[in-house]
């Protein structure tokens, strides 16, 4: 190349930033694919004069036979080729209609693994500004808020120690290709990336130039150019929330929230539900089942009458006459989970907060529903019970082959907060764990093709239906 490219030298800053913000060893996940490769080739060019010390990992995801094995090789090669070290991993999806969610959980869930075998405090891949656009399209048409207009991070923690970076965000998908054309390094197309039967690819294939057609032809700079507003708006509206704590927060109990009612009850709903956001992050409590129902109708119980209200995931909300109260339920004997519960097939059990259920069906009734599992029956070993998590408990996560994990270990990765682990139900069958509610089934107990007989298992919350 004559001259170095103007995105090139922003690429290097950019990483320059984030390593002496997180830290110089890096894994770099490399699918194959030119976004991946670009990144590689990107950061191995920059890497001496940084400081950076690289390795590559490859996760074949398991549905592409033969051309993800030669994927995998690619990488491998090339890895080599560079004189970097090498991270190979396999992931087995199961869930077809939840594909890309699973695929996106084990993939980051398996480098945060080899992030830490390395020594590494930073995981890079490689999201472009064409991938920013489809994910703020992508959550358009799924329904968001300013949060989901603000699209990807270009940082973002992935597990305590690593962080997650994305260094080509501002780079379109073209001027990597052109890049990597110019050194004469190849790539591999993945042609399930043209399975229109995938949300995200009926986006890029179909939606995006449709917009770009008929309406907009510059619509991938207009959508990260949101992003970008948006991202600052948020950016203000959090040090705005910021400014009402520090206005509204009174002394508690340690883990505990008290805030002044009148302080709070003075803005406006959307600004209540942020400041009681911001609360339940900084403790820790899961998110989950937290959807802008639930928060807009904790927001409203800050104007309401006084009484003690289920926020949901075992926390309460009390409204008294001067102080809004958040705080873990955990020191209600009341709320204290059972040892032990007997789960029939088919049957149903009361727990803290809501019930499980468990039906039993045939594959083809199968449909997809929130809070829901479903499971092979003929895998199970009988009978069912429901506790809550014991020390020294493991469990084998769906779509990890089989492999174990303390599930100490899982609830860290899931940034479940240690004190609130104790209410979540587990249900366990003879041989072991098969369902941590409201997280991951066991590998050994998903379905197959040749799956006949079906359980389903849901968990509905104590109010569900009334937000």
């Amino acid at each position: 190349m004559s001259q170095t490219p103007e995105w090139l030298a922003n690429v290097d800053r950019q990483a320059r930033r984030l390593r002496n913000r997180f830290g110089p060893r890096w894994v770099i996940g490399v699918s194959g694919g030119s976004d991946s490769v670009g990144l590689l080739r990107t950061l191995h060019r920059v890497a001496p004069r940084l400081g950076l010390t690289l390795s590559v990992a490859h996760l074949d995801h398991g549905t592409r036979g033969e051309a993800g094995r030669d994927d995998g090789q690619f990488v491998a090669g090339l890895a080599e080729s560079l004189g970097l070290p090498f991270d190979l991993g396999g992931w087995s999806p199961e869930r077809p209609a939840h594909f890309e969610a699973d695929a996106r959980r084990a993939r980051y869930a398996w480098l945060v693994e080899i992030a830490r075998s390395r020594g590494a405090s930073v995981v890079a891949v490689g999201h472009t500004r064409d991938d920013q656009a489809e994910t703020i399209l992508h959550r358009i048409v799924r329904g968001t808020g300013p949060r989901g207009l603000a699209g990807i991070p270009k940082a973002r923690p992935l597990d305590d120690g690593v962080t997650l970076v994305r260094p080509l965000l501002a780079v379109g998908h073209d001027d990597i290709r052109g890049f990597l054309t110019d050194l004469g390094q190849p790539w591999r197309d993945d042609a399930s990336n043209l399975d229109t039967t995938r949300t995200r690819s009926r986006i890029r294939h179909d939606l995006l130039p449709e917009i770009a057609r008929a309406f907009n032809p510059a619509i991938v700079d207009a959508l990260t150019r949101l992003a970008r507003l948006t991202r600052a708006a948020v950016d203000s509206l959090d040090h705005h929330v910021a400014a009402i704590l520090r206005e509204a927060i009174r002394p508690s109990s340690p883990g505990d929230f008290a805030i002044d009612r009148q302080a709070l009850a003075s803005h406006p709903p959307f600004l209540r539900a942020e400041v009681l956001r911001v609360l339940w992050r900084t403790a820790g409590w899961p998110e989950a089942g937290m959807d802008t129902a639930r928060w807009r109708r904790l927001a409203a119980h800050v104007v309401g009458p006084e009484g003690i209200h289920d926020a949901g995931a075992g926390v309460r909300l009390a409204v008294e006459v001067d102080l809004v109260k958040l705080s873990r339920r955990m020191d209600l004997p009341v709320n204290l989970p059972p040892l032990s519960v007997a789960l029939e097939l088919p049957g149903q059990v009361d727990w803290l907060g809501g019930r499980i259920e468990a039906t039993i069906m045939t594959a083809v009734d199968r449909l997809p529903a929130p809070s829901t599992e479903w499971i092979d029956l003929d895998r199970l070993t009988p009978p069912l019970r429901i506790e809550p998590p014991r020390d020294g408990d493991r469990f084998d996560p769906l779509g990890l082959l089989g492999k174990t994990t303390p599930l100490a270990d899982f609830f860290r990765g899931r940034h479940v907060a240690r004190p609130d682990r104790h209410l979540i139900p587990i249900v366990k069958d003879a041989t072991g764990i098969i369902w941590v509610v409201g997280h991951r089934i066991a590998h050994r107990v998903r379905m197959t093709e040749g799956t006949q007989r079906v359980v389903r298992l849901r968990w509905v919350a104590a109010d569900e239906g009334q937000l």
